[in-house]
């Protein structure tokens, strides 16, 4: 961080449906991409490991174990570098299985977020596949080789230079009270939203009014990061955003419906 202000990325990188080791790969490129243009944190889409839209291949064993093997090779691959990474992934814990954030740094698995809020309306069926984190009790387990802390509360991370911030993932900020209102009172400066979020007529200006609105409120940065072109495999289309908002104020976007990977950067005054 330099005169108050820290450096923020927002990808979306190329994906392959239930193709954990090319996700993984192209995450793994664009995080070093974030680290060479400076920034501190990079935020990735929406269960973006394993792709958004595998629907019923989430009950599949197979795909659960080879996400955290490329979440394990990740982690391992970046351990040189200092930006903190942030990614989706579908973590099973015992019997049920929760749609999370990994949060990285220099090899080390810094925490996990699960989904709050679980959309079960009109095109989202998430209930059939995860569990909602209404009831779900802090908890330490082993993800991808390390003992890393899994809570649904507050989870608040700290930059080297202090920076704290903290995750919330898609419908999350949707709700009537989302997760990153208490995350700012917890002393968020920065709120990351890892999403899924699909185009419909209308709802990007809805969306971009939502975020604004949130980051006005809690007075803090945002960066948002939804899933992209790779996920519109079957009845739904994603135009991937990538959007980082400061105190209401939209500083930087991307183009969306683009068939390459993207990455927005830019600097939050905090």
């Amino acid at each position: 961080m330099q005169h108050g202000y820290i450096k923020v990325a927002a990808a979306i990188p190329a994906v392959k449906v239930a193709d954990c080791h090319f996700n993984a790969q192209q995450t793994e490129a664009q995080i070093l991409q974030a680290e060479e243009q400076g920034a501190e944190i990079v935020v990735f889409p929406e269960l973006g490991i394993t792709g958004y839209t595998c629907q019923d291949l989430f009950a599949q064993q197979l795909l659960i174990e080879q996400a955290e093997v490329a979440v394990r090779s990740l982690v391992a691959n970046t351990k040189a570098l200092d930006v903190i990474s942030v990614v989706g992934v579908p973590v099973a814990v015992d019997s049920i299985l929760l749609n999370c954030a990994v949060v990285f740094q220099r090899g080390h698995i810094l925490g996990i977020v699960p989904k709050t809020y679980l959309p079960n309306y009109s095109e989202f069926y998430e209930k059939r596949w995860f569990a909602s984190t209404h009831h779900l009790n802090d908890t330490s387990i082993c993800y991808a080789g390390q003992e890393a802390l899994l809570t649904a509360q507050s989870q608040i991370f700290v930059t080297a230079d202090g920076v704290k911030f903290g995750v919330e993932i898609c419908e999350d900020v949707w709700a009537p009270n989302p997760p990153g209102t208490y995350l700012a009172l917890a002393g968020a400066d920065i709120v990351c939203n890892l999403s899924a979020s699909d185009e419909l007529i209308g709802k990007h200006n809805y969306l971009k009014s939502l975020l604004a609105q949130q980051s006005a409120r809690t007075m803090a940065g945002y960066v948002y990061s939804g899933c992209g072109f790779g996920e519109s495999t079957q009845d739904l289309v994603y135009g991937g955003n990538a959007m980082v908002y400061e105190n209401g104020k939209l500083l930087a976007q991307n183009q969306r419906f683009v068939f390459e990977p993207q990455m927005v950067v830019t600097d939050i005054d905090i």
